[in-house]
Parts: structure tokens; sequence; C-alpha cells
């Protein structure tokens, strides 16, 4: 044969190759869109029996087709196609379950569909014989590419993608393959209410009724939980609320959750606390432990089961290196990861790993996202054949890790995490569990069983130092709503019990920080305005009484200040005075009780050094150290020694008025009208004169 001919041809042979690689299903046709022949047309997976075949079964297969295409069909078909080799990584299963061509394994068996009438459907069941696969005991075990196409006229109308599960009766050696490991598997779910809104708290409430009620979703999970083994990350303050709620059904609700082996549970923060947005805002350790701690948001009355699992954090979506670092700083044992830190490429990697942080290491558990996103999807309601799909998606996915596992020797832990308001069809949930729970290579286990496996040591991608996300609560927001909280705590130590002056104060401020209000912006501004607001409120419930300037003319005195408290408690306070100048020294910071409602003066001792005007700041203290009250001074004029110059000069006044009087007594004491002891002798020694006394004369009548 000559050069040119043999070149001639080997287009042609080319074309042969590709032809039988397809028909045997190791190569697949390419992939093209769907020629719409009739729009509206489906094909869906409704039932495989058995799930899981060997040499020499039988596999039944039954796809629904519905015409919603406007117009009644006749004269369709529909080819089965199976391919005899194994998918082998999980981005092929990936790839073929979520298809949208014409690719299709290659052909097995070719069915007459019947006539579908607009609006209708039709089942067509095939039976395919594993042995025209030509798949024996030497076969490798594991997932091969299954396709149902519809055509009309010879044009696809719509083509299904899903799997056959293959087992050669326990799996053997293949190419290097093995039969597969254990594959140990944890679904974990989130309990999480609805947003607080601090202006109508009931509502809350009235939401969480709804939920726990028939058909709700929190009544969905805790049924999916005690009856098909998913695991629960709960809000316990959603726990909190329907315990003191005093209804009836949402009280036996939270008190079933709480019952001892209802439910494999791990807590989160109160209120599912935004823990990416604290990270950003660069919210110290102090203020994260404030916004996440159970016993200063929830009611004393309730607290976690000791059955309960240990406290995790859950940050919402990637995963970044503040944000791990700040969920340590809460105090949470692990951290569960949903987007990020997946294994490289090729590699299979155990749930659990450690992470080093600013913070210190971090426990963390990585989510396998495609498993995650593929089950949830699954379980949402979609009715039987979605179920059917899935499960057979499932099998092939975990099929995968498992034979990975056996080819690395190791155990393998996986992880799916379900997302924040996921409710599941308890039923479909429950059917594709069944279904990987009854496969040798699938054992189901408790999340909290998960957090104490050792840390895997595979490669795995970057995290990043931080990712944000837009709808993230704005850092200066975050901080504000942090330092009011501080401050309100610190203002309640006033009180005997200051978590009952708090009342709801501190949970209103926490509760815009919800990662639930990502999707509320204009409803979380408003909570986070009247939080603060209400805030303000209490802490302007203590004010010192204003006052006119002082004279203080000693060298010591006592100044009284005048506390106001506008509270519904009584309230322990301290009083400071601080002068701007030396000249005036404060001797006492003394501590009072202000009684509700009622006013009290505190009792400053003072002494004075020099004269002068003095400012004295006045600051009323609680007993955490905080300051209650807003700045206020009041102003004295220091006159020291006057006291004294003034005692002096009255004295020296009072002894001159005593000089005066004596000396005007003394002068008074010799006037002339009183006789002296010389005048009474001289009179005695004078010769007195001879008295005559004149004749009487007789009355004379005629006169």
């Amino acid at each position: 044969m000559t050069f040119p001919r043999a070149a001639a041809l080997l287009p042609r042979a080319l074309a042969l190759v590709v032809s039988t690689l397809v028909l045997a299903g190791i190569l697949t046709t390419a992939p093209a869109p769907i020629a719409a022949a009739h729009d509206g047309v489906t094909v869906e997976l409704v039932d495989m029996s058995p799930t899981v075949v060997g040499p020499g079964s039988t596999q039944d297969i039954t796809v629904r087709i519905t015409n919603d295409s406007g117009s009644d069909l006749s004269g369709l078909r529909a080819d089965l196609g199976v391919g005899w080799r194994e998918v082998s990584t999980r981005a092929g299963v990936t790839s073929w379950a979520e298809g949208t061509s014409t690719r299709t394994a290659a052909r097995q068996l070719s069915l007459p569909v019947d006539d579908v009438p607009d609006g209708g459907s039709t089942d067509v069941t095939f039976e395919l014989g594993i042995s025209t696969l030509q798949l024996g005991d030497d076969a490798a075990w594991g997932p091969r590419q299954l396709s149902v196409e519809v055509l009309d006229d010879g044009a696809p109308v719509d083509v299904l993608h899903s799997f056959l599960l293959y087992d050669p009766d326990g799996g053997t050696e293949r190419s290097g393959r093995s039969s597969p490991a254990p594959l140990s598997l944890a679904v974990v779910a989130p309990v999480t209410g609805p947003p607080l809104d601090p202006a109508a708290p009931e509502e809350q409430v009235a939401a969480l009724f709804d939920r726990v009620a028939e058909g709700g979703a929190d009544a969905r999970l805790l049924a999916a939980a005690s009856e098909a083994g998913l695991s629960l990350a709960v809000d316990p303050a959603v726990v909190a609320a329907g315990a003191a709620s005093g209804d009836g059904e949402l009280g036996s609700w939270a008190a079933r959750l709480q019952r001892p082996g209802v439910a494999d549970v791990v807590t989160l923060p109160p209120y599912d606390t935004d823990l990416a947005a604290l990270a950003h805002a660069g919210v110290q350790p102090s203020g994260l432990r404030a916004v996440t701690d159970p016993s200063g948001l929830l009611p004393t009355s309730w607290s976690a089961p000791d059955a309960w699992g240990p406290p995790i954090a859950w940050p919402q979506g990637t995963a970044d290196l503040e944000t791990l670092a700040a969920s340590r700083s809460t105090g949470a044992q692990h951290v569960l990861v949903t987007d990020g830190l997946q294994p490289d490429a090729g590699i299979r990697a155990s749930a659990t790993d450690t992470v080093a942080t600013s913070s210190g290491d971090v426990s963390v558990v990585v989510a396998d996202a495609a498993l995650s996103e593929a089950l949830a999807a699954a379980t949402s309601p979609g009715g039987p054949s979605a179920t059917t799909t899935a499960v057979q998606r499932l099998l092939a996915d975990t099929a995968v890790l498992a034979t990975s596992a056996a080819d690395l020797g190791t155990p393998l832990t996986v992880v799916a995490a379900m997302p924040r308001g996921w409710a599941p069809d308890v039923d479909a949930y429950q059917a594709i569990t069944s279904a990987l729970s009854g496969q040798e290579w699938v054992d189901p286990v408790p999340f909290t069983e998960v957090l104490d496996q050792p840390p895997s040591d595979a490669p795995r991608a970057d995290v990043d130092a931080r990712v944000v996300d837009d709808a993230e609560l704005r850092p200066r927001a975050v901080q504000s709503l942090v330092d009011d909280l501080d401050d309100v705590m610190a203002f309640a130590t006033v009180a005997t019990d200051p978590r009952e002056l708090a009342g709801s104060v501190d949970r209103d401020l926490v509760a815009p920080l919800a990662v639930a209000y990502r999707s509320d912006r204009e409803g979380r501004e408003s909570a986070a305005d009247l939080a603060q607001a209400n805030a303000d409120q209490l802490r302007s419930g203590i004010r010192v009484v204003g006052r006119a300037d002082v004279l203080l003319i000693s060298d010591t005195g006592n100044l009284p200040v005048r506390v106001r408290n506008d509270l519904p408690t009584d309230a322990t306070v301290t009083v400071t005075l601080q002068p701007d100048d030396p000249r005036l020294v404060v001797e006492t910071s003394p501590t009072i009780v202000v009684p509700a409602g009622e006013s009290r003066d505190a009792e400053v001792r003072v002494r004075a050094i020099g004269s002068g005007d003095v400012n004295l700041a006045v600051q009323v203290i609680a007993p955490s150290g905080a300051a209650v009250t807003a700045p206020t001074e009041f102003a004295v004029q220091v006159r020291a020694g006057w006291e004294t110059v003034g005692t002096s000069v009255m004295a020296v006044g009072v002894g001159l008025l005593f000089v005066a009087g004596i000396w005007r007594t003394v002068r008074r004491g010799r006037s002339d009208s009183r006789t002296t002891a010389e005048d009474a002798q001289s009179a005695a020694t004078q010769e007195t004169p001879a008295y005559r006394p004149t004749p009487s004369t007789p009355e004379d009548p005629q006169a």
C-alpha cells in the first residue's frame, strides 16, 4: 500500500475506532445541545431495581416520559445506554450526572413509546440482562454510566443520565483497582430560626410555631433526625424560645429535641451570629465571647442538655483565616467549613483537619461540597423520580470515594452539610439514606463522632486571608452593636440582678448580627437602630442632678453630689470627683444605694490646700468599673483659711465688745447722783444748823 493511499484511509480508520469505543462505553459522543424536537418533553427516572447488580442478574429500569409540548406525540422511541467501564473519578460522576447534552452511553436496548397526549405521561420499563454487558467476576467494582434517550423520528428530544452500580460479588482487583472500604458518612443540618425583630419579638415565636407545626421546616428536621439519623446543629435561642413560649406544641417540640437519644445535636452560637461579619469588623476576643455566650443571652431558666454535643461554629460563606481565628476566640471547639478547604484535585481526605491561625490552631470539619449539594437538592420536595435519580447519583459518588479509600489503605470520613433554611422531604431523605446505609461501603455515623476523629494530613486548597461577602453587615455597624452590648452589660451591674435589669436589651443588640438578616438588609438596619435606642434609654436611667457652684471656706468639708435613679430597681453606685487643680484634694469616693425612682446625696470629703476656683468632674461608677452617667462638672470656690480668719475676727470682736461693756459699766458707776465714802465723812464733821419751826397761825374764819 502506497503512503498516499494509507493517508487517505487513516481518517476512516480513526472514525471506526472512535465509533467502536463509543459503542463500548469507553468514550461518549461529544457534548452537543439537545435538539429540541419538542420543547416540554422530559424523561425522568422512576425506579431501578435492584439498586446494585452483579454478574448474571437483571437490572429493571423504569422511566417516565412527560409531554408538556402543547401537542399530542406518537412514534417516540426510548434507547437505553450503559457503559461497561467504571466511572473512577468524582469529577466523572459530577460531569455525567449534571450534563445537559445529548451524550449517551453505549446503546443496549431500544423500546417504542406509547402515544403521549399533551399534558400526559407514560412509563417505559427496560429489563437489562447484565450478561449483555459482558461484565463478569473479573470486572471492576463501581458505577457505570447509564443513559435513556427519547427520540422522535431519530432526533433527540430529551436525555436522562444516571448510573448503574455493579458489584462483582464482593469486588475483585482489576487494573490496580480494589473493592471498596467502608466509608463513614455523617449528615448535619442547621436548626435556626427566623431573625428576631426587637420591635416585634412575638413575631419570631409565631414564626417558630409555624415551623414546628405539622409539615413545618423544624418539624421535618426533627423527624429526619429521629427517624433517619440526621444530625442537627441547633441554635439554642430557638429551643429556649420554644421552651419559654407557653405554647403546647412549640414547648413539646423543644422538650422532644432535648430528650436524650432523640437526635445527635451540637450547638451553634445563640441567634446564629454571623461570625464572618464579626471577624471582618475586627471584634476583639472579649467582644466575640460576649455576643456568642449562651449563658449571657438566653433565659437563666434554660440550659443545653448534657447529652448534647459541644458548641461548634458554622460560618456562612467561604472560610477565611480571619473567620477561623474569630471562631476559635468564641470558644467553639470546632469550625464546620462548607465552602473552602477542599482537598487538592485527585486527593481523597477525611473531613477533619487543623488550620493554623493568628489565634492558634483551629480544629475544622470540612464538608464535602459536591455530596452536600447533591443530597440537599435530592431531599427537597420533588417526587419519587427525583429521589430515585438522587439515590443512583449518591451511590455512584460514595462508591468512588469508598474505592479511593481502599486504594489509600486508610478509613475515609465525609460530611454532608445541609444549607440554612433546608426543609427536607422526610420520606425522600429516609429513602436515600436507607439506600445508602444498605450498602456495604457506606457506614452512617453521627456528626459528633466525626468531631473526635484525628485530623487528616492530606493537602488542601490554601485558605484565603480575607474573603468578605457583600451581604455581611458593615464593620462599623458591627462594632457599634458590640460596643453597645459591652456598655449595657457593664451598666447593668448597678443592679442586684444585672440580667433582670438588662432584660431583652442585650438580646436585641445581638439579633441584628444573625446570618438570617443577610437576606433582609432593610430589616437588619431597622433592628439595629431600635436595639441601640433601647440601649441608650437603659443607660440614661441614672444621672447626676445639676447644682449651683459651691463656696468652700474651710480646710476640709463634704461636698454633696445628688444622684437620681429612674431605673425600676435599686442601683448601687460609687461617686468620684476629679478636680482640675491640685489646691483641692478629694479624699473619699463614697458608694451609695439609690432606691428605684428616688434621689440620694453622696457626701464626698475634700480638703483644701489653697484658695482659688476649682472645677470638679463628676463620675458615677457601676460595680463593674464602668461610668454610668454622662460627664458632668461643677465649680467650687475654695477660700482656704477663711474659716480660721473669720473665727479670729469674731473672737476679737466679741472680746472688744466685752471690754467695752465693762468700761461703760464703770463709767456709768461714776455719776453725780451717787455718794462716795469721802463725801460721807466730810458731811459728818460739819455743824448742822438749828431748825426753827414757824409758829402756826390760827385759821381766820373771816378770811
